[in-house]
């Protein structure tokens, strides 16, 4: 069995039956901290042979690799050789191409995974905030008739044979919601924004997290919604998803982001 199980290609799907044991000195090498006896192996699915690139190739990226790999398009995998302590050691880049090019796999590298699943809890926080202030989550429509904000920076597209474009905000519908008396309003949305950028990181596409609600008195009203949401946000991403930052740190290494409480708060005149 340990022969058949030798020959599997990496990345197959394979179903085991084992006893499971918690070992007397713990494994530091891996996320479970157990050892399975194994006594059935089973194949559900085998991989290729030859496979774009190896999960733990393209767990190896460092920030300065990955960089460089930015404006890499057609080349292929390469292999760099790094001088650590004295030591010659290559190590694998898989660059961006070749990780969109097979993007199924490379969503299955864990820092990958940490990073979709910490993006999931951002909006699960927002939400969660917003709903326990008393908002009310709405759903604005993306085409529309017409600009939402104005200027040039729409996507046009024909729909139906009549002239339309991409939402480049809720805000008109936001208005509306406050003034058919809904109070405080959110939402969590693409916008579309035909801006000509010549960063590697566009605005064409994003997700917002609008929200927008009635003034009573005074506009630090709406700060101190904001600033409590920050707080509750970045708390909770600190205590609940401890794990996934600490995946993307391996990979990625940061410097942990810290809000202070309150919220600096400065008026404009001492800002300048």
């Amino acid at each position: 069995m340990v022969d058949f199980a030798s020959r599997v290609p990496k990345e197959s799907i394979i179903e085991v039956k084992a006893k499971v044991h918690v070992p007397e000195k713990p494994i530091e090498s891996c996320t479970s901290k157990v050892e399975l006896a194994i006594q059935e192996f089973w194949i559900i699915n085998k991989s290729a042979p030859m496979l774009p690139f190896q999960i733990d190739d393209a767990s190896q990226v460092c920030l300065d690799q990955a960089a460089e790999g930015l404006g890499s398009g057609g080349q292929e995998n390469k292999a760099e050789e790094e001088e650590e302590k004295g030591d010659k050691k290559k190590t694998i880049v898989v660059n961006q191409d070749i990780r969109l090019n097979n993007r199924i796999i490379d969503l299955r590298v864990p820092t990958n995974q940490a990073i979709f699943r910490l993006q999931s809890g951002v909006c699960r926080l927002y939400r969660e905030f917003m709903l326990d202030n008393n908002f009310v989550e709405i759903h604005s429509p993306k085409m529309i008739g017409g600009a939402s904000e104005g200027g040039a920076n729409v996507f046009h597209f024909k729909y139906f044979g009549q002239d339309a474009c991409l939402a480049q905000s809720p805000q008109l519908y936001k208005q509306m919601a406050l003034c058919g008396d809904l109070e405080r309003v959110f939402e969590i949305g693409p916008v579309f924004r035909a801006e000509q950028s010549n960063t590697n990181r566009h605005l064409t596409e994003f997700t917002g997290l609008d929200m927008e609600m009635e003034i009573k008195e005074h506009y630090f009203e709406v700060l101190d919604v904001l600033a409590d949401m920050l707080v509750y946000l970045f708390k909770g991403i600190e205590t609940r998803y401890a794990s996934e930052l600490e995946a993307i740190g391996k990979q990625y290494p940061f410097e942990a982001f810290k809000c202070k409480t309150p919220v600096v708060r400065i008026h404009f005149k001492e800002g300048v």
